[in-house]
């Protein structure tokens, strides 16, 4: 099975043989099912595709692998979204992939807080016409 997903991910971001890793040959195959099974019903999801996919899926060519997982996002759209967005948060999670876009961009390879944005302290006053409403809901004896 990991052959399979180091090969899914590898046509869902292949990279560009320059700057960006192939997410799959770059090890991210672990990452992406680790982060399918925080999402609701994503474990499954991602079992669901990679069972959908055809014996020796490995071995072809970048455009069959493409037409194939087409195939399989136009049978089950939803699982397949829960897979490519696994995939993707794997893909731009990842400190190699974020040193890329540092280098490229210039957007520093940090979590965006504390060290981000300033924020202003939160202003509680702007709850009080909700607390002065009280509670919304009917007690139950």
């Amino acid at each position: 099975m990991t052959e399979h997903r180091t090969a899914l991910l590898d046509t869902l971001l292949p990279g560009d043989g320059a700057d960006w890793p192939a997410a799959g040959a770059h090890g991210l195959a672990e990452r992406m099912s680790e982060l399918a099974a925080g999402i609701p019903d994503g474990a499954e999801a991602l079992t669901f595709v990679l069972n959908a996919l055809p014996k020796g899926f490995s071995d072809l060519s970048p455009e069959a692998r493409e037409d194939v997982l087409r195939g399989i996002e136009a049978e089950m759209p939803q699982r397949f979204e829960v897979v490519v967005t696994a995939a993707y948060n794997a893909y731009y999670t990842d400190p190699v992939v974020r040193d890329v876009i540092e280098r490229l961009t210039g957007y520093e390879n940090r979590p965006p807080q504390p060290q981000g944005y300033s924020l202003e302290p939160f202003d509680e006053s702007l709850l009080d016409a909700v607390k002065a409403r009280g509670p919304i809901w009917r007690s139950v004896d």
